[in-house]
């Protein structure tokens, strides 16, 4: 079993060589020497999590939150979909403002592109400030900009094939695209070892126990046996995705470290999407069989677990500094009345973790938005939020000699007039 057009961002000054602790650029902000790590993990869920913990799984996370600031991340509503809530995680503006509606452009039906958004990122504005930057994965990045750093697009996982070239301006700068080709895993690199540990087969029912059920039941086993290698080559891209993701990452800080990291890992989404209803038989509004439940009970909570583990992997190499682990929504799974799917799955809270010198040491805050993750993140850098922003900083996260050695400041915007 086996399972364009692109935007050209001037860079307008360069205050400082590339490292923090260098002066601000003249409008008021001083940047702070801690070297930061963003890692999003789309639709993490806190009803997932907190259990899991409690048993004693996901350690890495939960060294993050012990020793740092958590809290409910209130996503968009009304519910969006995953692009255009990143796209407010990276901007702090609400769709209106940043122009990524969808995966979809409603004008001319195109997928999404980089160059449709209409609000600069974080990524973009504290590189021209001179920081450093590597960003990996994140959903609407291609065609890759120009960036002070390393961009690899989120079209990058896709492996090319005969009716399907691979695009231009996958990485920035191109020249990267050599470097990084040999780390994607495609779905058929995943083998049965590497699935066994989100699925159990052997569990599966047997033609011979499916006989002694009624026809109807019969039929819906027999079917799900049939559908068992298709749904695990289903996972096994999911995992080639998240994979080809963490390869980057881990070898972009290694070979190339920069002041910030960025990587987007989508696997417990999809896998969520794909597995949440064979746990939770009786919850979600049509038949799950037997064999579903067996084979694909775990496999969502196992997943989380190796979310955990690529998250480890990037805390360990990257080494010291500022973490940040956000999710864009959380997800409730498919409910009774609603079609199965999309965003119709997805529930309003997501996580949000922050641990380094800046912030609170285990402390469980109040519930903040996906609107305030990039006002927080220029804050902790040292720089001014802008007005036209609709987040705000999360200032209770912060240990209150951080905020008044680095106060939060403004400016008018950091959008670009000409």
């Amino acid at each position: 079993m086996r399972r364009t057009n692109r935007i050209l961002l001037a860079v307008l000054c360069i205050c400082c060589a590339g490292a923090f602790g260098s002066a601000g650029c003249g409008d008021g902000g001083t940047l702070t020497s801690e070297r930061v790590l963003l890692v999003g993990i789309d639709s993490a869920d806190w009803d997932v999590i907190d259990p899991l913990m409690a048993e004693g799984k996901l350690p890495n996370l939960r060294a993050l939150v012990e020793s740092g600031v958590s809290c409910d991340l209130h996503s968009l509503e009304p519910k969006q979909k995953s692009p255009t809530i990143w796209a407010t995680i990276a901007t702090g503006k609400l769709p209106e403002k940043h122009g990524i509606t969808d995966y979809v452009d409603p004008l001319t039906k195109n997928l999404m592109t980089s160059n449709v958004r209409t609000a600069r990122t974080f990524w973009d504005i504290i590189g021209e400030r001179g920081v450093s930057v590597a960003v990996v994965g994140w959903l609407i990045t291609w065609p890759a900009e120009v960036v002070n750093g390393y961009m690899v697009t989120d079209y990058f996982r896709h492996s090319p094939r005969p009716d399907r070239p691979l695009p231009e301006h996958l990485t920035y700068p191109d020249a990267l695209m050599e470097e990084v080709e040999p780390l994607r895993v495609a779905g058929d690199d995943i083998t049965d070892e590497d699935l066994s540990r989100f699925i159990s087969l052997d569990a599966a029912m047997t033609a011979d126990e499916a006989q002694r059920l009624s026809v109807d039941q019969m039929f819906m086993e027999m079917r799900a046996m049939n559908e068992l290698e298709r749904r695990a080559d289903v996972l096994g891209n999911i995992l080639a995705g998240d994979r080809t993701f963490l390869n980057v990452m881990l070898h972009l800080m290694k070979v190339h470290p920069t002041d910030l990291s960025v990587v987007y890992l989508r696997g417990v989404d999809t896998a969520s999407h794909k597995f949440w209803a064979d746990a939770h038989p009786g919850e979600v509004g049509f038949p799950v069989s037997q064999t579903e439940n067996r084979v694909f009970g775990r496999t969502v909570e196992r997943y989380y677990e190796y979310a955990d583990e690529m998250l480890g992997e990037l805390v360990d190499d990257f080494g010291e500094g500022t973490i940040l682990v956000c999710s864009d929504h959380g997800f409730e799974g498919p409910k009774p009345g609603q079609p199965p799917g999309g965003i119709n799955d997805h529930g309003p809270i997501g996580i949000l973790v922050m641990a380094g010198d800046a912030f609170r040491d285990g402390v469980r805050i109040p519930e903040y938005s996906v609107k305030d993750i990039t006002p927080t993140l220029l804050t902790l850098l040292g720089m001014p939020v802008g007005d036209d922003m609709d987040g705000s900083v999360i200032e209770d996260a912060f240990e209150p000699a951080f905020l008044r050695d680095h106060p939060v400041t403004s400016i008018p915007t950091y959008e670009r007039t000409e």
